[in-house]
């Protein structure tokens, strides 16, 4: 089979040379399914490939270097552990939006500032969120339901009657008294 040295040389570099191709195309091959893993962008796959297909194992190395750290199997399953977290934590509690104290869920106002944060339901007296057309607890028409009508209509208790008192007399007048010349000023009768 070999008759010579020269022959046996020659069938060493073609193993060589085979092997080398076949390595060649394993690192193709292996890079363009690497970054197949790691990113859906077409651009970073097509660089990646031809660094090594331009560069061979320079070209390898070069992309171990710079390719992504994270496959997009470890990115899913890392964004569904954090979904799963915030699902477990404990809900804050609502704020107000004028003064931003803390206030329960069932307050129509804010105690602090008086900010209106919720509606009564007008048939079952449940808070209503102020966009709701509707009461989810019986069907009634929601705070949001009269917003094309006139404020009239869309307020379910009639008006309170305004109260009006007399302002107090301005500082320094006569106050009258039914007694004569017992007359003085307001000034005077109030007590320092």
């Amino acid at each position: 089979m070999f008759d010579d040295s020269e022959s046996i040389i020659t069938f060493v570099v073609a193993i060589l040379i085979a092997y080398a191709v076949v390595l060649w195309l394993g690192s193709i091959v292996w890079t363009f399914r690497d970054i197949s893993n790691r990113t859906h962008d077409g651009w970073a796959q097509s660089v990646s490939v031809l660094i090594v297909v331009v560069f061979s194992l320079p070209g390898l190395f070069l992309y171990l270097v710079l390719r992504p750290q994270e496959t997009l199997s470890d990115i899913y399953e890392r964004r569904l552990e954090a979904e799963a977290l915030m699902r477990d934590m404990p809900q804050a509690q609502p704020t107000c939006p004028s003064c931003k104290q803390s206030v329960n869920s069932d307050y129509l106002v804010c105690p602090n500032c008086r900010t209106r944060l919720r509606e009564a339901c007008a048939n079952c007296s449940r808070p209503l969120e102020l966009g709701w057309a509707a009461c989810p607890y019986c069907t009634a028409p929601g705070p949001s339901a009269g917003a094309g009508k006139s404020a009239t209509t869309a307020t379910s208790q009639p008006p309170r009657p305004a109260t009006r008192q007399a302002p107090p007399p301005p500082r320094g007048t006569l106050i009258e008294s039914k007694a004569p010349g017992t007359a003085r000023r307001e000034s005077e009768s109030q007590p320092r």
